[in-house]
């Protein structure tokens, strides 16, 4: 193979900046629109 055929090298998986872990990190967003949820609920009940 010359240098122009050969396979570019697959890029390493890098951790996410915070949590350590791509599926902590997913709950921790997760769970926070849950709370966003719930507080906007709440707050639309009591102006209503």
């Amino acid at each position: 193979m010359t240098e122009q055929q050969k396979p570019a090298p697959a890029p390493e998986e890098e951790p996410p900046p915070i949590l350590g872990t791509w599926p902590r990190l997913y709950g921790a967003v997760l769970g926070i629109l849950a709370l966003l949820i719930v507080l906007f609920y709440l707050f639309g009940r009591a102006f209503r």
